[in-house]
């Protein structure tokens, strides 16, 4: 040997006595393998392994197949072949079709061409439909709700109509004298009733409608919580309902006044 090495060993592939896993029974534990079905079942099940002696020896060849005793030549058979006999208890191709040389049945309609509804309908009368100067033109379009809005803060809604709370309502009407209860109007310190306010905003007895324009409607606080003559209150209507009823008052405000 050169260099004193000692020769290789005389192993071949499939010479050793290691039982090695190979693909088909067999995966390796990676991505392809995860990828690859391994063999299932019987993996030595070959050709020779199917029951072909079954349908091919001598006693099922006897039993199954006619003989003749005259032997294997031509025209040796004399056995009386198997005929299929013909099924005529079946019915014709033309069974299934339809006669049509019969005239079929009909059903009279209950009104002709089965519509009820009017030929001719009636023209409409001129009282039904609005006339041309019905219609306001000069109506402000795409009316919006007045929100409060802050720089990367939510927005907030400004309600028609300001909720005063407080524990003991002192207010009266400037005019008639009398307790306000519910909604009514204020700018600054002068108090009206919604009878005064309409009556005066009609008739310009006492205030002019440029100064009434500046009041706004005040609610009392009566119909959300109760105070009970101090400054606790307990709640009467849930804040959902308080909302909502706000938001429909202040989409109507846009309508009416």
């Amino acid at each position: 040997m050169l260099f004193g090495d000692e020769p290789p060993a005389k192993i071949v592939f499939g010479t050793t006595a290691l039982n090695r896993p190979t693909f088909p029974t067999d995966i390796a534990h990676d991505c392809f393998g995860n990828q690859q079905t391994p063999l299932r079942g019987v993996p030595n099940l070959g050709p020779g392994a199917y029951n072909n002696e079954e349908k091919t020896n001598f006693r099922y060849v006897l039993e199954q197949q006619p003989m003749s005793r005259r032997g294997y030549t031509f025209n040796a058979r004399t056995e009386k072949r198997k005929t299929f006999e013909p099924k005529i208890d079946v019915p014709s191709p033309d069974t299934y079709q339809m006669d049509l040389t019969r005239l079929p049945s009909t059903k009279r309609a209950f009104k002709p061409f089965n519509e009820v509804s009017e030929r001719f309908k009636a023209r409409a009368r001129s009282a039904d439909i609005p006339g041309p100067g019905s219609y306001e033109c000069d109506v402000k379009q795409n009316r919006q709700i007045h929100m409060l809005h802050s720089f990367g803060g939510r927005t907030k809604l400004i309600p028609a109509v300001k909720t005063k709370c407080v524990a003991l309502n002192t207010d009266k009407c400037a005019v008639c004298s009398q307790t306000t209860t519910g909604d009514y109007y204020q700018y600054r310190n002068e108090i009206l009733c919604p009878k005064c306010f309409n009556f005066n905003w009609q008739w310009q007895e006492k205030y002019k409608r440029t100064y009434l324009q500046a009041f706004q409607k005040v609610r009392d606080c009566s119909s959300i919580h109760d105070h009970a003559g101090t400054s606790a209150k307990i709640q009467l209507a849930d804040d959902k309902s308080t909302k909502k009823l706000q938001r429909k008052e202040a989409y109507l405000s846009l309508y009416w006044a």
